[in-house]
């Protein structure tokens, strides 16, 4: 392989390598803030368990009253019952304390159903709660081993950034703002191998003229805008 050409593999494999560090040191951010949303999320899913649970013991409590007010009054009419004036009195109340009593069964068991539904959700709510606390934990590992990592990949960002700018001295002048925008669309994509007749990114294949060019040490882009350097089988 011709210098230039082996330059231009030593810039491609150096870009490769700090788009790996810098996807790394991005990535990292990324993934605690997708993990700080997934964890807001449950505690908004805890705060409507909590709500669902106060609704229930609201309506466990009303019920419970309606229990008490329909209790004294069944006993108000059982007084009316035994003083009643006549047969057509006590039958009226003997019917309106019966549909009165059956009232409360069915309040009873409403009662029943809301309590054992407080208490499930009770339970759900603790289960929620210690998934919660497990979840925040990891998070704070996460993080803590994120921004452990985080100084080191700087500064192999760093020495890889100073690497390249090193070899990119071997650009002619006349290209390089074509290679810069190239970089700025592509990252380390801006460059690829010819492997056979073809260009690595698109896969056209070049004429024989350029390769012959490419091995001369030209710097040649291709249609699809990268700039080209021999693979080292070639």
């Amino acid at each position: 392989m011709t210098p230039p050409g082996a330059g231009l593999k030593e810039i491609h494999d150096l870009r490769l390598r700090l788009q790996g560090v810098t996807d790394e040191l991005e990535r990292g951010p990324r993934q605690i803030a997708a993990r700080q949303q997934l964890l807001d999320k449950k505690k908004s899913e805890l705060e409507i368990r909590r709500t669902k649970l106060k609704q229930l013991k609201v309506a466990a409590e009303q019920k419970n009253l309606q229990l008490k007010t329909n209790e004294a009054k069944i006993h108000d009419l059982q007084g009316k019952l035994n003083a009643a004036a006549n047969n057509r009195e006590f039958d009226a109340l003997r019917t309106q304390i019966a549909a009165d009593k059956m009232a409360n069964s069915v309040l009873e068991d409403e009662i029943l159903e809301a309590l054992e539904g407080c208490d499930a959700n009770q339970r759900e709510i603790k289960g929620f709660e210690q998934e919660i606390a497990a979840f925040e934990s990891e998070l704070a590992k996460f993080t803590d081993s994120v921004k452990q990592r985080e100084p080191d990949l700087k500064s192999q960002a760093a020495e890889m950034q100073a690497q390249v700018a090193d070899v990119e001295k071997i650009l002619p002048p006349a290209i390089v703002p074509q290679y810069r925008r190239l970089v700025q669309s592509y990252g380390a994509r801006a460059l690829s191998p010819v492997r056979g007749t073809a260009c690595g990114e698109c896969f056209v294949g070049q004429r024989q003229q350029t390769i012959v060019e490419l091995r001369a040490g030209k710097f040649i882009f291709c249609t699809c805008g990268r700039l080209m350097y021999l693979a080292e089988d070639d």
